[in-house]
């Protein structure tokens, strides 16, 4: 069958379905926005110093998003570009390497999974480094299989090491992934048949020269710029909160059994969105047993090299293995179950028939609900990112806006603190940011003095997090005889207060500073 023609509509599908997301400029969300003030507030060397706001990203890519802030601006489009041309630039790699190293039949199904993925679009228009570590993940996946099929040479050795040394500076997993892959091609070079023990040593030294320069920047890049994120107690504290690790010793049977489930039920649905776990895992097994036959064994543990060092990490603590962040090991996951529609080279012409369409139709069952969310979230964009739930469906551009609209001069804005990095984006300016007091009163000035003398008050929160002090706060607002209006968007509210100068407003909620460094605009 005609490979090209069919890989290009399959491209084009997967292309308009990201530039369609790309195109609608959703608001940014919580971490977003966390970044832009990273990037609005630093230059290029001082973004090579550990991320504020318990933010991590490799510092490649975010030179490339300074690049693109500066020469478009800080705005949705712009700096969601970067992500967007590594989540394109996914598509015609899938489709080669699908091509040099799979039938024509399982390349396309790879890549036509690829293509429709919902969290691989997704996170294509989202400012994080997701869709750039997919890509940087799956190069060195593909570069590596095509090394098991020839020699090592000195060439193939300045490929590999060159193209590690690239994607270091723009993928967080870089490191360990090659770490993996190399010691696979290094298995399957001593593994070979038929050569002597000095000429497979031989081989390997000359792969190995040019090591040294990467270890060097892995040690530089990690020591510097990853592990102070690594070791952000905030973050260590969410993702514990979260359940991610395991929360007793891996030799506890138990527990470590309940780990798995746990971790593999979270993949089940964020990235894959399958709606049943009885797809995924029949269908690794028979793309795994189709491309040990097709390739080698040592393909097959190429291809799961990702998903081992994402296990690994977890298991040990040291970064998450979970939903977006689980993101760059998709494609090599779908690459191996491409292999799922390599017919079985079997004596029996029935078996193999057989055995070929069981793999059609689970592939079938696995991309019909994903094609079927896209086309719900291209017809209706705001909707891309509720299948994640969380706070990136949160709308507080709008919310921000309708706030500027409404405003009179005289009025006091408030805000939350958590809600500081968007109201600080997106504007108006805040006067003051609050929190209820607590029973011994407010440490600092209570909001009261700021609202001496004001008829009106507006209040911006970002409801997606602490809710219930939100709430407690309108009503602590609104007491003294204030009218209270309500506006709610999605993932935020604006509230405002008028207030009758009945009674005093505000003595039980107190003014506190922006948060970890932010600054009242």
């Amino acid at each position: 069958m005609p490979y090209w023609p069919f890989a290009g509509l399959i491209i084009a599908l997967g292309a308009v379905l990201r530039i369609r997301q790309w195109s609608f400029a959703r608001s940014f969300w919580g971490d977003e926005l966390y970044l832009v003030h990273n990037l609005r507030d630093r230059g290029y060397l001082d973004l090579l110093e550990p991320l504020a706001f318990s933010q991590t990203a490799p510092p490649g890519w975010l030179w490339l998003e300074r690049l693109a802030l500066q020469l478009f601006g800080a705005t949705e489009r712009s700096l969601r570009l970067v992500p967007l041309l590594f989540g394109l630039a996914l598509l015609p790699l899938v489709a080669y390497l699908g091509r040099r190293l799979m039938p024509a039949p399982s390349a396309l199904a790879a890549l036509l999974l690829v293509a429709i993925a919902p969290f691989l679009v997704g996170y294509s228009n989202e400012l994080k480094q997701y869709s750039a570590d997919a890509f940087c993940v799956t190069l060195l996946v593909g570069i590596t299989l095509l090394l098991t099929r020839q020699a090592l040479t000195w060439r193939a050795g300045l490929v590999f090491w060159a193209t590690s040394l690239v994607t270091l500076v723009l993928s967080t997993l870089a490191i360990p992934v090659v770490i993996a892959l190399a010691a696979l091609l290094t298995v399957d070079v001593l593994a070979r048949p038929r050569r002597p023990s000095g000429e497979r040593w031989q081989e390997l030294a000359r792969f190995a020269a040019p090591a040294p320069v990467w270890i060097l920047g892995a040690v530089l890049v990690y020591v510097h710029l990853l592990a102070p994120g690594l070791r952000d107690p905030q973050l260590k504290a969410y993702w514990r909160g979260k359940s991610i690790y395991p929360e007793h010793s891996l030799g506890d049977l138990p527990a470590t059994l309940d780990w798995i489930g746990a971790t593999y039920r979270t993949l089940a649905s964020v990235p894959f969105v399958i709606w049943s776990a009885w797809v995924v895992v029949p269908l690794l097994i028979i793309g795994a047993v189709l491309c040990w036959r097709r390739l080698n064994p040592v393909a097959v543990f190429i291809l799961l090299a990702p998903l081992a060092v994402g296990l690994g990490g977890a298991a040990l603590s040291i970064y998450p293995f979970n939903g977006r962040l689980a993101l760059y090991a998709v494609p090599s996951w779908l690459m191996l179950i491409g292999f799922a529609l390599a017919s079985p080279r079997a004596r029996q012409v029935v078996l193999g028939w057989i055995g070929w369409a069981t793999g059609a139709a689970l592939v079938v069952a696995l991309a019909v609900p994903q094609l079927a969310m896209d086309v719900v979230v291209t017809a209706n964009p705001a909707r891309a990112f509720k299948q994640g739930g969380g706070a990136n469906v949160a709308d507080y551009r709008s919310a921000l806006r309708y706030l500027s609209a409404e405003m009179r001069p005289g009025d006091v804005v408030l805000a939350t603190p958590v809600s500081w990095n968007a109201q600080a984006h997106y504007g108006p300016p805040a006067d003051g940011y609050v929190v209820p007091a607590e029973p011994t009163g407010c440490s600092r000035q209570p909001v009261s003095t700021l609202l001496a003398g004001r008829s009106r008050v507006w209040l911006f929160q970002a409801t997606d997090w602490d809710e219930l002090q939100n709430r407690d706060l309108i009503v602590r607002l609104g007491s003294g005889g204030a009218a209270v209006t309500e506006r709610a968007f999605q993932g935020a509210r604006v509230v405002r207060f008028d207030l009758t100068g009945t009674g005093p407003v505000g003595s039980d909620v107190c003014l506190v500073p922006p948060p970890r460094g932010g600054v009242v605009r």
